[in-house]
């Protein structure tokens, strides 16, 4: 079948049935759509948060207000700083920012997971992107250079939350000088110091304090543990099940102040030695008078060294989520058999269509939409085997051989109807395949003859809707892809996406 036939079918699918909020079936109440809830991931990346806009054009302090700090020195964070400083860098990723810091002089940057996370994919390697900020010393005062230096996720953890990236190229003339790993863990009482870019602050913010305690996290903490001693046997028991279902992450707690924007930066000793990685500080209580900013979480040197242990040989491909963001969603029954197959997400009026969900095979629990809305089911038993994602591209993923996982993905970033990134699962691990004009619509990708026919009846359903059943809205193919470019020359080509 020829692409364009397909392309076709892309639109009538996305426009008169999928972005229709009115019907979906000649029968008004059998067809009717229903409405559930989404996630909140989805949520989030629906409003796309970000730590901040950064501001480029920010003036540095004045050189005297320099040289006037530089002459009262309040301990050791006086002379770390100018050693350690230029070693500390912007991450910009996604619309956020956070902070990073050379670990080695051949590129090699690391920060949060969760600085990255929502950071765009570059087409020529299928790779995570970030933009590098370094800054120069000058009056014993930091300084931003504005110009970015791309580079590439080369391995990330959410369980640790922490990612490490490696420089397209070191800029020319920039000498990279890695912060040294200590080798001796820090205690609680001892010294330290961090340099970040916290919001609402300045570039390059020193502060110091002490480590106040060291625990796995989330599990040690004292609300965990606290809530699990006034619950009653069976909650204790669920709330067990759940925290021993995730990784704890050695943390190391201190009195250093970090704010949204730190997070990535270093913390270090009185010798200017890594001790930790920050990442979090407590969340506010609305209904609460006590500040509970008085410390901050920090990822510990030894997950640190665990996870810089081996580096790869390759950046990371990474396979965005299927989940497209949004505000509402709701279940329709496309092609009128009394099953609702297809699961429909949008935003808001202005974005009506965000992407969908379909189960080819109907293979879903009968009750899923009662114990979903009732809270008894994860959105992960929907059983699906085909997703269309518009934002921040377009981008379709195939389940080819029915496991339950995704194995194909491709994206259409010239809006063509052809894949400009086509990634699959192979015995190596995901890859980035060198396909020329494979269709974004392609029922002979997948394996089963039953699947490919049940593709094609859900496409061939929306050729046949009646005319003017088409509200006046934007179509996947009118969506412009997500990308972003350095502030001075232009980098790789970039297919953006959004946090997971």
């Amino acid at each position: 079948m020829k692409k364009t036939s397909w392309k076709k079918n892309l639109v009538l699918m996305s426009l008169a049935a999928l972005m229709s909020t009115s019907t979906t079936s000649a029968n008004e109440e059998a067809g009717k759509p229903v409405s559930l809830p989404v996630h909140a991931d989805q949520a989030l990346a629906a409003l796309q948060p970000g730590s901040g806009p950064i501001d480029l054009n920010a003036k540095p302090i004045p050189k005297g207000l320099g040289a006037l700090l530089g002459q009262a020195s309040r301990g050791p964070a006086a002379s770390v700083f100018p050693k350690i400083a230029p070693s500390v860098v912007v991450v910009r990723a996604g619309g956020g920012y956070g902070t990073g810091f050379i670990v080695d002089a051949d590129g090699w940057i690391l920060t949060n997971n969760h600085v990255i996370e929502s950071a765009g994919i570059d087409i020529n390697t299928a790779s995570r992107m970030a933009y590098i900020h370094f800054g120069d010393l000058e009056d014993g005062m930091m300084t931003l250079n504005q110009q970015a230096t791309p580079a590439l996720v080369y391995a990330a953890s959410p369980e640790k939350d922490l990612a490490i990236l490696k420089l397209l190229a070191v800029p020319e003339g920039r000498e990279l000088k890695p912060i040294v790993f200590a080798t001796k863990n820090a205690t609680p009482g001892t010294d330290c110091i961090t340099i970040g870019h916290p919001k609402r602050g300045v570039f390059w913010a020193v502060r110091s304090g002490e480590v106040v305690g060291i625990a796995k996290y989330p599990h040690d903490m004292i609300d965990t543990v606290m809530t699990q001693m006034v619950m009653a046997s069976d909650a204790k028991q669920s709330f067990a099940n759940a925290l021993s279902q995730s990784r704890p992450r050695k943390a190391l707690l201190s009195t250093c102040g970090i704010n949204p924007g730190d997070s990535g930066g270093p913390l270090l000793n009185n010798d200017g030695e890594l001790v930790a990685v920050n990442f979090a500080i407590p969340k506010s209580e609305k209904d609460s008078q006590v500040n509970l900013d008085k410390f901050s979480y920090h990822v510990h040197l030894d997950e640190v060294k665990e996870f810089t242990a081996n580096r790869p040989e390759k950046s990371e491909v990474f396979q965005p989520n299927y989940w497209p963001p949004a505000a509402t969603s709701d279940f329709l029954d496309v092609d009128d058999d009394d099953v609702y197959e297809t699961w429909r997400f949008s935003i808001d009026d202005e974005t009506p269509f965000t992407g969908v969900v379909v189960d080819l095979d109907s293979d879903t629990p009968a009750n899923f939409i009662e114990d979903y809305k009732a809270g008894k089911q994860d959105r992960k038993q929907f059983e699906c085997e085909f997703a269309l994602a518009v934002i921040p591209n377009n981008r379709v993923f195939y389940d080819r051989d029915n496991d339950g996982e995704f194995d194909l993905i491709l994206t259409d970033v010239d809006e063509n109807g052809t894949s400009d990134l086509t990634i699959a699962k192979t015995i190596n691990g995901w890859e980035r395949l060198e396909l020329n004009e494979q269709p974004m619509f392609d029922p002979t990708v997948f394996r089963d003859a039953k699947l490919q026919e049940r593709f094609k009846v859900l496409m061939m359903t929306q050729a046949k809707k009646p005319e003017g059943t088409t509200p006046d809205a934007e179509s996947p193919e009118e969506k412009k892809p997500e990308t972003e470019t350095p502030p001075a020359e232009p980098d790789p080509a970039e297919a953006g996406d959004s946090k997971k």
